[in-house]
């Protein structure tokens, strides 16, 4: 979504993107109509070597993660899997005339690409760090090999780039941390939301509970259903009088522990447009966090735009828009993962003013960080080198 809404936005403040990513792969989610924002971009598909792309090529488009994969990924995490795309994004990449490079990363060889498209051109690296490399939370680099050869390269990196982009100050801190010498080249460019993927929607006569985005080990929904059944118990409320709803792609470990209770259901991956729709009707929402340091949740800022009460299952440093924004008045409160009884108060509060035919709605204190803000900010950035 980030490199997406940059691309859309960026022509309007004179920069012309244009996209070098791979031919299509087996993955467990697509979303073919986020490619219609940027009609007139062009982009370059190129082959590639590494595992998901393989897999398409032998016939599979789906990909369901199982348990014993994870073994593999962890083998051959150096720093990723998709390590096998380098040669063929640097041999495209140097027969396209650009002035820039931007890359944006997970996944995290790209910027091994993009270094080296960088010395053999001369022309200025620009990275973009979504998540925290060396502390990646949803692939932790294991063993001294490992994590040395990641910090090599996440050092010989940031030394060349002319720029760096991060997503939260905690991945700026741990950066400039170890690599004190490049503190003045890193500048914060939070995830935003866009306006236009936000209209009035209709709200359920159900009450409805929505939460957006993957649902995996970081993001384990139960003690949010614990809590829901707690709520439940102590309001003696049926199961066709609620309803929670999980708006993204859910591994199937966490699938079949939704399908257990008879007022959960998962969409599966969905278009974002729809998905923002779906999560915009309804009444509250929830957002699931095991507090890992570098979890950032990318959807804050369109969790804030949707306007709906908030309840976060878990604390994490990188919540800390959502603090700022509930001590500003937002509707929104933060609970210990474990702390059931919290969140069930809580919920309980927000559905009894439900019933009183209350709509609790808040607005973001975040205006200017819409998309295209963001990326005029970026613009403005990259014309300064």
């Amino acid at each position: 979504m980030r490199p997406v809404k940059f691309a859309k936005y960026l022509p309007r403040f004179g920069i012309r993107p244009i996209i070098l990513t791979r031919k299509d792969i087996a993955y467990h989610s697509y979303d073919d109509e986020l490619g219609r924002e940027l009609p007139n971009l062009e982009v370059r598909r190129t082959e590639s070597l590494d595992p998901a792309r393989v897999l398409f090529r032998l016939g599979m488009k789906e990909y369901a993660m199982q348990k014993w994969h994870r073994s593999i990924k962890q083998t051959i995490n150096f720093p990723d899997n998709k390590t096998p795309w380098v040669p063929f994004a640097y041999a495209a990449g140097a027969r396209i005339d650009f002035d820039y490079i931007f890359v944006s990363a997970p996944p995290f060889s790209t910027f091994i690409t993009g270094y080296y498209l960088a010395r053999s051109t001369g022309k200025p690296l620009i990275v973009d760090f979504r998540d925290a490399w060396l502390e990646f939370p949803f692939m932790p680099y294991k063993g001294m090999l490992q994590k040395k050869f990641v910090r090599h390269w996440e050092e010989k990196i940031v030394e060349h780039a002319r720029m760096i982009t991060v997503v939260d100050d905690n991945i700026k801190n741990a950066l400039t941390n170890r690599y004190s010498q490049v503190s003045s080249k890193i500048h914060v460019i939070p995830n935003g939301y866009d306006p236009d993927d936000f209209a009035p929607v209709e709200r359920p006569r159900v009450f409805t509970m929505s939460y957006l985005g993957t649902i995996r080990d970081e993001r384990d929904p139960q003690n949010i259903i614990s809590a829901i059944e707690r709520f439940k118990a102590v309001n003696n409320i049926r199961d066709d009088d609620i309803n929670l709803k999980f708006i993204g792609h859910v591994e199937p470990k966490y699938l079949s522990l939704i399908k257990r209770y008879d007022f959960t259901m998962a969409t599966g991956h969905v278009p974002y447009q729809q998905a923002i729709r779906d999560f915009c009707a309804s009444h509250l929402a929830v957002l699931i966090t095991t507090g890992s340091e570098y979890f950032f949740p990318s959807r804050q800022n369109e969790y804030l735009a949707s306007g709906l009460p908030i309840v976060v299952c878990g604390k994490s440093k990188g919540l800390h828009l959502f603090e700022s924004a509930f001590k500003q008045g937002y509707p929104g409160w933060i609970f210990d993962y474990n702390d059931i009884d919290g969140m069930s108060e809580q919920i309980s509060n927000v559905y009894q003013k439900y019933k009183r035919g209350k709509v609790i709605k808040g607005i973001t204190p975040y205006k200017q960080y819409t998309r295209e803000n963001l990326a005029n900010r970026l613009a403005q950035l990259i014309n300064k080198i």
